[in-house]
């Protein structure tokens, strides 16, 4: 599932606006995409910091070593691609094959293929002699008037922008070419740059397309753990942040599209109540840790906790929040009680312990204090007692 974003400080190059443009962009398109994601969650995304996927789960399994066969350069080039794929095509653990693939094409000078849609997106010799990316231009405009770009830059850099034969979009997509493997990885750090391949790929991703002839499983897979060796330093250095900090970044409410989109299976003003409780129930937990001088945030080792912080003593917490609203409390409850549980699993195998909570709006059946207590999950509702807050934060709810 694709995490809504945070709304940027005022010196970003993009604002709320912008993310509400893209979403009705989004939303005006048909799209099978729908079906698995809400445009207005998309959009978000399509500003969110660079970041790759995660590696689990896997798109699909290989047998052996990815690298096997390759020189250094050749796994630096089967890394980017796989990068590149975790982390401008939406949703992309579940649509391999379906939305987009990654061919290598095996000539005498081997090819890299990363296609979305009818697209190439991205394309790069295995030698790592020129990589070439196809992005809309909407948030290198914004970048560029913003300061943020400098197009002279790229030019000192070596990178090309190239006159592109294909027509799908012809006048509001860009084709840049860059010189080597060391100058593609700049300009892919670049927020503006995987906003551009974001929002071209959610766009061209309408499928499913008939891949069954090109899609090579083992290609996607190999890239994907290539990817890895990319990740790993970056997920190191968010490690070191997150243990001086008990999270990874400061919360920040979902944005929410003025219109969603019609193929949505719930009633509007329902889904816009949940995001409003959702957060109501977020900022009342962080203001309770203040109150008792503790600090909280989101995300946890690149783990997509609602919530994490450390308490006095340095026990780190993370926190699920789920709102129940328009009757669907059953379903809320099982699906937060499921995901604090993977996140502590997977915080664990990283050799972070934590202790699990999570924070419901009501706790309509009492059976439910029971079944978390049996997973050892603390349950907190908005409707529990001073006393109870007390016991979990150490001070009385705001």
């Amino acid at each position: 599932m694709i995490e809504s974003t945070e709304i940027p400080a005022a010196k970003s190059w993009w604002n709320a606006a912008d993310v509400d443009e893209v979403a009705e962009m989004l939303a005006s398109r048909r799209s099978r995409l729908w079906q698995l994601l809400d445009p207005a969650d998309v959009a978000a995304w399509v500003f969110a910091e660079p970041a790759a996927a995660p590696v689990d789960p896997l798109p699909v399994d290989i047998d052996g070593d990815w690298s096997a066969g390759l020189d250094e350069t050749g796994r630096r080039s089967w890394a980017l691609a796989g990068w590149a794929a975790r982390t401008v095509v939406p949703e992309a653990a579940s649509t391999a094959g379906r939305y987009w693939i990654l061919s290598r094409l095996d000539d005498s000078a081997p090819v890299l293929r990363l296609t979305v849609g009818v697209l190439e997106i991205l394309g790069l010799y295995e030698s790592g002699e020129a990589v070439w990316l196809r992005l809309h231009a909407a948030p290198i405009g914004l970048a560029i008037d913003a300061g943020i770009v400098d197009p002279e830059e790229w030019g000192r850099r070596g990178i090309e922008m190239l006159e592109d034969g294909t027509k799908t979009l012809a006048e509001e997509k860009l084709l840049v070419r860059c010189p080597d493997l060391d100058t593609a990885l700049w300009l892919l750090r670049q927020p503006p740059v995987i906003a551009g391949l974001r929002l071209l790929s959610c766009w061209v991703a309408a499928g499913p397309f008939s891949f069954e002839g090109r899609y090579r499983p083992e290609v996607v897979g190999r890239a994907w753990q290539a990817a890895e060796s990319l990740t790993g330093a970056e997920a190191d250095a968010a490690g070191r942040a997150a243990g001086a900090l008990g999270f990874d970044r400061p919360y920040r409410a979902a944005t929410v599209s003025g219109d969603l989109p019609a193929q949505r299976s719930f009633d509007a003003e329902t889904y816009r109540a949940g995001v409003n409780e959702h957060d109501r129930l977020c900022r009342s937990v962080i203001d309770h840790l203040a109150s008792i001088g503790l600090r909280g945030g989101a995300g946890l080792h690149g783990v997509p906790v609602d919530l994490a912080w450390r308490d006095a003593e340095g026990r780190q917490f993370i926190a699920e929040v789920k709102s129940l609203v328009g009757g669907n409390d059953l379903e809320q409850l099982r699906l937060g009680l499921g995901q604090v549980l993977e996140y502590r699993n997977r915080l664990a195998s990283h050799q972070v312990p934590v202790t699990a909570m999570l924070v419901v709006s009501a706790v309509v059946d009492p059976v439910w204090r029971d079944i978390c207590a049996e997973n050892s999950v603390l349950l907190l509702s908005g409707e529990d007692s001073e006393a109870m807050w007390s016991e979990v934060f150490g001070a009385r709810p705001v």
